[in-house]
């Protein structure tokens, strides 16, 4: 078998992954198209989350993948893993050849399984917060929105600084420091890890590669040595970036292999390669490998830890953990309720890159402790467009649902509170009449005040549905006179009715 073709259509493929899902969250990208969105689709944490509203095919396939070769989805769909992969090659460049070659290093299994278990409880709990920061894909989300996305923008701005004619200038609407901060320690430790020692991330912190090298212990292809043929050259110690080729038992680690086959190309020999696994130690015991029977151990709790989180969703688990403060944050349109997205957000901010209003931010405390990070919609700087539904048709799981336009103009995010003591009518008789005409359901209207001389704005609840044009646009200050409150469960308004237009037959222009 040519491992070297091989290795490179894998390459190929992992750039294609890493290169589609950061365009997802590149503001000229993912306004023109929204194919690149489908890669986001092809996550693991996505698909295990959205297993019940059309994901279960992409999470059926991972799995497979998962039992069939190993942590394939690790060094080929994980673009947190291809970054790795590439800024281990970058470091490299700056090492001597004898710093540059791995060494065997022993698993620190109490690390993996710790986390692993710790993320494990929380999910089937009914909190998603730790595995949304743990995440690797929702964590490369961040860094594409907080850092690539804002150098673009930066780059952007300075050419329309140039040329101003042909180059409009992309405001900053919104800055979260610490959204920023995450993002930015998060890839400067992921840059130290894989510097230093490759793979580290993967293989002791990451909840996803650890739960898929469980499963990889009984998967069908596994890379093999081959006694007769090994000379203990070290060439695939050397290269393993994994670091879990140990050739004094000449054995693979296969829990922390991620099928990169950087070993299988550089050995002279041809001693190590893919070979099916499934019966060829049945009823061996052997001193250089892993029994049989704490392999598939392994692998069945792996299932089960699986299992027992689907079966904890499709119950639908109210948290076991959660903290309990006014809610302030409002949800963007199709999260359902407040709960709902704190079950199944990872806060990967497809959502956020998309709007293209950019009033979809990362939420500091106002949702809770547990929903640090989620979005949240701030209507400072702008409103929900009342004919956008972009941030629904881009989630990769079940946080957001898709709403088609007709269904989100009707879909009740939050509702409107009129302060009359706050109306600069009230307060500096004078007209105004801005909230009335900047709402698109004609859920507020301009009624007499005082004498009749002037209007002031009466409000109907059952047709707001939260949009935040009346607050966005009051003039008041320092307090806005129009405020939207967050709905805890999103609602359904009643139908605005539209003005019955009547044709005229015009005879002569009446001069």
């Amino acid at each position: 078998m040519n491992y070297k073709i091989l290795k490179w259509v894998r390459v190929t493929v992992s750039l294609i992954f890493v290169i589609g899902i950061t365009a997802a969250f590149i503001f000229f990208v993912n306004r023109e198209s929204i194919i690149f969105s489908q890669f986001l689709k092809i996550q693991f944490v996505p698909s295990l989350l959205g297993i019940f509203s059309g994901g279960a095919a992409v999470f059926v396939l991972l799995i497979v993948l998962t039992l069939l070769f190993g942590r394939i989805y690790c060094s080929t769909l994980c673009p947190l893993g291809t970054f790795q992969d590439t800024t281990t090659r970058a470091a490299n460049l700056f090492k001597s050849k004898k710093n540059r070659r791995f060494n065997y290093d022993k698993p620190k299994n109490w690390i993996r399984y710790t986390i692993l278990s710790i993320v494990a409880i929380f999910f089937i709990g009914g909190v998603t917060a730790p595995i949304a920061w743990l995440d690797p894909y929702s964590n490369w989300g961040r860094v594409s929105n907080e850092i690539i996305s804002r150098f673009e923008q930066l780059i952007h701005n300075a050419l329309s600084n140039i040329f101003p004619e042909t180059i409009f200038f992309r405001s900053y609407a919104h800055f979260a420091i610490g959204s920023f901060i995450f993002a930015l320690l998060f890839i400067f430790a992921v840059i130290i890890f894989s510097s230093l020692k490759g793979r580290l991330y993967c293989n002791t912190i990451c909840p996803v590669g650890t739960l898929l090298g469980m499963l990889s212990k009984v998967s069908l292809f596994k890379p093999k040595i081959d006694d007769s043929k090994c000379n203990k050259c070290r060439l695939c110690v050397l290269n393993c970036k994994s670091q879990c080729i140990d050739l004094d038992t000449q054995s693979v680690d296969e829990s922390r292999c991620v099928s990169c086959l950087n070993c299988m190309q550089v050995c002279k020999r041809a001693a190590i390669s893919y070979k099916i696994s499934w019966g060829d130690r049945a009823g061996k015991k052997s001193e250089k490998t892993e029994p049989v029977s704490n392999e598939r151990r392994k692998a069945l709790i792996a299932m089960g830890l699986v299992g027992t989180a689907l079966a904890a969703k499709a119950i639908n688990f109210k948290p076991l953990l959660s903290s309990k403060p006014k809610i302030t944050g409002i949800a963007p349109p199709g999260a359902v309720s407040i709960d709902h997205l704190k079950r199944n957000c990872t806060a990967c901010y497809a959502c956020v890159s998309a709007c293209p209003n950019n009033i979809i931010q990362p939420a500091s405390m106002e949702y809770g402790l547990d929903g640090v990070l989620l979005p949240v919609l701030s209507f400072k700087h702008h409103f929900c467009g009342y004919e956008c539904n972009m941030c629904t048709t881009v989630c990769p799981n079940d946080a957001l649902k898709p709403m088609s336009v007709e269904d989100k103009q009707l879909s009740q995010i939050g509702e409107a509170q009129f302060f009359l003591e706050k109306c600069i009518v009230h307060t500096d008789g004078t007209d105004c009449g801005a909230c009335d005409e900047h709402c698109p359901t004609k859920a507020i209207t301009m009624v007499p005040y005082g004498d009749g001389s002037l209007y002031i704005p009466s409000l109907n609840v059952d047709l707001c549905i939260g949009c935040g044009g009346c607050e966005y646009i009051c003039p008041a200050v320092p307090e806005k006179a129009m405020v939207i409150y967050a709905k805890n469960i999103h609602g359904i308004a009643l139908k605005p009715t539209k003005d019955k237009q009547e044709r005229v037959k015009v005879d002569n222009f009446g001069f």
